[in-house]
C-alpha cells in the first residue's frame, strides 16, 4: 500500500506489482520461446539436409566431375538454410499470437514509411559503420577477419552459389528479423528492461547463434543487432531492418566474389 501524503489517500500498489511481475514472466517466456524456435528450426533444417543426402547419395564411392561435389555441398547447405528459415518464420508468427492477439502491432509488421529511399538511407549508414569496423579489425587481426569470411568465399565459387546467396540476402533477413527484432524485441521492450535493454538482449542472443565466428565477428554481429533494433524504432517498421540486413549480407557476398582467391591462402 502507498500513502500519497498530500491527501491522506492510500493507493493499492498490488496491480502495479502484478503488472511488473507479468512483464518479467513474459520477458523470460519470450526468450525461452525464441530458443525453442531456433532449436525446432534447426531440427527441421537438419531433416531437410538428411533428405537431400539420401536423394543425392553424396556418400556413395564414385567419381565426381570437377566442381560437382562442391555444388552438391552448397545445395545441401541451401536445403538446410531454406528449411530452417521457413520453419523459423512460421513458428515465430504462431508463437506471437500466444503473447499478443494482434502480432502485427507489437512486431511492427507494417509498411515502411518513406519506402525504399528511407530503407536505403539506413542501409547506407549501416554499411558505412560496418566497413569502418571491418577496416579496424583488418588492421588489428587480419587472420581473424579472413577466417570469418573464408567459408563463404569458398561457397561463392561453386556453381550453385546463388542458392546460398538467396538464403543469406533474402531468407536470413526475413527469418532472423521476424524472430529477434520482431517477436523478441516487441515483447521485451515494454518489460522493465525497456527499449535499450531489449535491443541489447536480442542482439546478444542473436550473436550467440553465430558462435562459429571470432570474437571480432561476434562483436560486429552484436553491434549490428543493436543498430537494427534502433532502425526499427526510428522507422516504426520491421521492414527497414529486414532490408538493411539483406543489403548487408548481399554486400558481403558480392565483395567476397570480387576478392581474389589468393587473399585467403594460408588462412
Amino acid at each position: 500500500m502507498i500513502d500519497t501524503g498530500l491527501t491522506g489517500q492510500v493507493c493499492d500498489d498490488a496491480p502495479l506489482a502484478r503488472a511488473t511481475s507479468r512483464s518479467w514472466l513474459e520477458a523470460i517466456a519470450v526468450l525461452a520461446a525464441g530458443l525453442a524456435v531456433l532449436a525446432l528450426a534447426t531440427l527441421a533444417g537438419s531433416a531437410a539436409a538428411s533428405v537431400f543426402d539420401t536423394w543425392a547419395d553424396i556418400g556413395a564411392p564414385r567419381a565426381y566431375r570437377a566442381g560437382t561435389l562442391e555444388s552438391l555441398s552448397t545445395m545441401r547447405l541451401g536445403a538446410f538454410l531454406a528449411t530452417f528459415q521457413l520453419a523459423a518464420v512460421v513458428l515465430t508468427l504462431a508463437i506471437a499470437r500466444m503473447f499478443r492477439g494482434d502480432h502485427v502491432a507489437f512486431m511492427a509488421l507494417s509498411p515502411l514509411t518513406g519506402g525504399v529511399r528511407s530503407a536505403a538511407k539506413w542501409a547506407a549508414l549501416m554499411l558505412l559503420l560496418a566497413s569502418g569496423y571491418a577496416v579496424a579489425v583488418f588492421a588489428c587481426d587480419q587472420g581473424a577477419l579472413l577466417g570469418d569470411v573464408k567459408p563463404f568465399a569458398e561457397i561463392m565459387r561453386s556453381r550453385t552459389w546463388w542458392i546460398v546467396f538467396l538464403a543469406a540476402a533474402v531468407g536470413a533477413p526475413i527469418a532472423e528479423e521476424t524472430l529477434f527484432r520482431g517477436l523478441m524485441y516487441g515483447v521485451l521492450k515494454p518489460s522493465p528492461i525497456g527499449g535499450t535493454g531489449a535491443a541489447i538482449v536480442t542482439a546478444f542472443v542473436w550473436a550467440s547463434v553465430h558462435a562459429q565466428y571470432s570474437v571480432y565477428g561476434l562483436g560486429a554481429i552484436f553491434m549490428i543487432g543493436v543498430y537494427l533494433a534502433w532502425v526499427r524504432e526510428k522507422t516504426g517498421s520491421l521492414i527497414a531492418p529486414m532490408l538493411c540486413h539483406g543489403v548487408y549480407n548481399a554486400s558481403i557476398i558480392v565483395a567476397l566474389m570480387m576478392t581474389p582467391e589468393s587473399v585467403f591462402q594460408g588462412v
